[in-house]
């Protein structure tokens, strides 16, 4: 390109959607050198109703928020003595019947109408849940298993089981 040359003009576009045909146009009556006060005002939230989903965003909270107290009330009671792991198990059970209704749609949660990232969350919970009870259960074995075991000495000398209470 020589010096001589000039660059092509750019040619100016109509209005698009986001830009109406007076907001840049300092050839308006309403030109000034504010470009804010140029633009148009947005519409108030409260004059359109937003659009209407077709899923409900409150469906579901209730059932929801009782899982969630099953657990916390699960995990605070845990350390009772002697009672905190059955409350715990009770409580593990009560928060796995809540999210198969959530994940499932079966019972109350049958009308429900979720939203597909609630029954994603609520899938994740209820597997989450399950594997719980299933460590829970597994622990429960190991640890009356262990505690048989200890009750009972075994004599390698007379090859006789004896029991470990005097």
């Amino acid at each position: 390109m020589t010096e001589n040359q000039t660059k092509p003009e750019a040619v100016a576009e109509g209005p698009t959607a986001a830009t109406p045909a007076n907001v840049y146009d300092h050839a308006s009556p309403k030109a000034t050198d504010d470009v804010e006060a140029q633009k148009p005002a947005p519409a108030a939230a409260s004059s359109e109703p937003a659009a209407a989903s077709e899923y409900d965003d409150e469906a579901g909270k209730s059932i929801g928020i009782a899982m969630f107290v099953c657990i916390i009330v699960g995990f605070v009671l845990a350390w009772i003595p002697l009672i905190g792991p059955y409350i715990t198990f009770c409580c593990l059970i009560a928060a796995i019947v809540l999210a198969s209704t959530i994940t499932c749609g079966c019972c109350c949660g049958a009308n429900l109408k979720l939203n597909p990232k609630v029954k994603r969350w609520s899938t994740a919970t209820l597997l989450c849940l399950v594997i719980q009870w299933v460590l829970y259960v597994i622990a429960l074995i190991v640890a009356y298993s262990g505690a048989a075991a200890s009750a009972y000495t075994y004599d390698t000398t007379t090859t006789e089981i004896t029991s470990g209470v005097a």
